[in-house]
């Protein structure tokens, strides 16, 4: 992302919320011919979830099963959720900023992996964008074992 304006290079993965983290990988598997890496458990904000990202990519496609009541629950059924992007910005909290007053109000934050990330949820779409700091994009790419291939 630019210091003053929009984001200028695609976003680098898409999550989906899912209810049944393997079944949705074969499914998927079956269908497009995706090879997953190992999902992964992790805790956010106190609750547990699983994730896995696609080895296919960028952009890479994530799954994540939440429990009911987390951010990332799938209660109503599987869906599209974020978009996420890298976020060149040393300050995150600028690029939140720029975001809430574009329209997409900050939703949630956190760390992840010792990297800072906030998802933002557009009030029209829905849809919900991922910021993920830069600081964190090696290790980001190592623990899910991905490939990281930099936007130009």
């Amino acid at each position: 992302m630019t210091e003053s304006g929009p984001i200028t290079h695609p976003y680098f993965h898409v999550g989906v919320l899912v209810n049944d983290l393997e079944a949705a990988q074969e499914e998927l598997a079956a269908a497009l011919g995706l090879e997953w890496g190992e999902p992964l458990a992790r805790e956010l904000g106190g609750w547990s979830l699983r994730a896995v990202y696609a080895k296919q990519g960028p952009p890479y496609l994530e799954l994540i099963e939440g429990p009911a009541g987390s951010p990332w629950e799938a209660v109503d059924g599987p869906r599209l959720d974020h978009i996420g992007y890298w976020t060149d910005r040393l300050d995150i909290e600028s690029e939140r900023e720029r975001l809430a007053d574009a329209g997409l109000p900050l939703e949630y934050d956190g760390t992840v992996a010792g990297a800072l990330f906030a998802y933002h949820r557009g009030r029209h779409s829905g849809l919900r964008v991922e910021l993920l700091a830069n600081s964190g994009r090696d290790a980001f790419h190592e623990r899910w074992g991905l490939e990281d291939r930099r936007a130009p």
